[in-house]
């Protein structure tokens, strides 16, 4: 497989936060969208009443329904903003001719994926794979089990934007 340039991965990563920003206003939510590290999220959801939705985005165009995450969504209790009010966003970007899908997790689904198919040996790594299609380690082969994505019933959350911020406009 060809190597995807540093170039390109900046390019995917901005399509994805543009794709999900547009996606939301176009539903009458206002965001925000986060430069650099400061907080750790890429775009922030609110609303009139002062809620705020915490969205971190991931793209893949290399892979379709595979997302690499860094460690730290496998254990979102050690995150200091509430738990229900972060969300992973994973886009993918590989589906060619037709939209781009989004998936919009709640971040403790995220870790619950992650801890399904790693089946709680994480690997000594900085980043894990959430990997829709793929079955737990070391069970790949048996019938019957569920892939992540069934497991954490992924299609549910596929513009499903329920992040408990009401849109401005409706």
């Amino acid at each position: 497989m060809k190597r995807v340039t540093n170039e390109k991965k900046n390019l995917n990563r901005l399509a994805g936060e543009f794709l999900v920003a547009s996606r939301l206003t176009q539903r009458g939510f206002m965001v925000t969208l986060q430069w650099g590290s400061t907080i750790g999220y890429d775009i922030l959801v609110f609303d009139k009443a002062g809620k705020v939705a915490f969205l971190e985005v991931k793209s893949s165009a290399q892979y379709s329904r595979r997302w690499i995450l860094q460690n730290k969504y496998a254990f979102p209790e050690k995150d200091s903003i509430p738990l229900s009010r972060r969300f992973v966003c994973c886009v993918d970007l590989t589906t060619g001719v037709s939209p781009p899908i989004v998936y919009l997790f709640p971040a403790a689904v995220v870790a619950q994926g992650l801890h399904y198919f790693f089946t709680s040996r994480f690997p000594n790594s900085p980043s894990y794979h959430l990997s829709l299609d793929f079955k737990p380690q070391g069970r790949t082969k048996e019938l019957g089990v569920q892939t992540v994505g069934e497991f954490i019933g992924a299609d549910r959350y596929i513009d499903n934007f329920a992040l408990g911020v009401e849109p401005v406009v409706a």
